[in-house]
């Protein structure tokens, strides 16, 4: 690599840095507890974007505004030893983790996928799919806030990429995908509403898009790399379970999301040998 190629990788990584702190900010403010169930049995319900992106960052438990040098990402954490400045209320990790995951994901695409059109889509859904799993861990809630907004955003910059490659094959097998993801979930969702949130569905269809796109036209190929996504993340979902019923008992509840989002990045940064393969 060039030295101006060095270059742009370390201020591609830092602004994913600085979008990992972002996303931390989205985690934390976007979901909402209520005193008690809605009407259709929800703990928790979503925030306007006006009040996700307005005010400063403030100490979940004392209230103290941080400071702009305790924002930092991951630097701040580890300076401050993981607690608040103010009242020394411990940080929860996730943060750091985020802020770490988020340009890791990104420098992983940049390896999986090269420089190219194709790589936009990667790109956006990478701060979204973190967000989604986290806030599904904490809430059992796949927010529609997130979910929609993201697909059409992610159906822009697939349409950019397919353009600008001219290779508009893309967008079919993105639909394919879509339809190869989700159709099942719905199923499922219909034949057993109590069994699993219809959130789930949501995103699959935001993820097989996704997952269909990097198929680059094979129908076939947008087929199978969805199965295997379904697949994935049914096995990380079993995992996930038996981790968590050895940590928290018997009484614990592990979302799905957070496993789609997983399986889904594997299947994107894999999909070119994998669709060789297949081919």
């Amino acid at each position: 690599m060039t030295g101006a190629e060095w270059a742009l990788l370390l201020l591609g990584a830092l602004g994913f840095l600085a979008i990992g702190s972002f996303t931390n900010v989205v985690i934390d403010r976007l979901p909402r507890q209520l005193d008690e169930p809605n009407e259709h049995g929800e703990l928790w319900e979503t925030r306007p974007w006006s009040e996700v992106s307005s005010g400063r960052s403030r100490c979940s438990d004392c209230g103290a505004a941080l400071r702009p040098v305790d924002t930092i990402p991951v630097v701040s954490w580890l300076r401050l030893r993981g607690r608040c400045r103010a009242c020394r209320a411990p940080i929860a990790g996730y943060h750091v983790l985020v802020e770490m995951a988020v340009p890791l994901l990104f420098l992983g695409a940049l390896w999986a996928l090269g420089v190219s059109w194709s790589l936009l889509p990667a790109l956006w859904l990478i701060p979204v799919g973190v967000a989604v799993a986290v806030i599904d861990l904490r809430t059992l809630m796949v927010p529609t806030r997130i979910v929609w907004p993201a697909l059409v955003v992610s159906i822009g910059l697939c349409a950019v990429a397919a353009g600008m490659e001219s290779e508009w094959g893309w967008l079919v097998s993105a639909l394919v995908g879509m339809v190869a993801l989700a159709l099942p979930l719905l199923l499922i969702w219909f034949a057993m509403p109590h069994g699993m949130g219809f959130g789930d569905v949501r995103l699959a269809t935001l993820l097989g898009f996704n997952v269909g796109f990097y198929a680059f036209g094979s129908i076939w190929g947008a087929v199978f790399l969805s199965a295997l996504c379904l697949g994935g993340a049914a096995i990380l979902g079993i995992l996930m379970g038996l981790i968590a019923l050895g940590v928290r008992g018997r009484g614990a509840k592990i979302p799905f999301g957070p496993a789609m989002v997983a399986a889904a990045f594997l299947c994107i940064a894999f999909s070119e040998p994998i669709i060789d393969a297949f081919d």
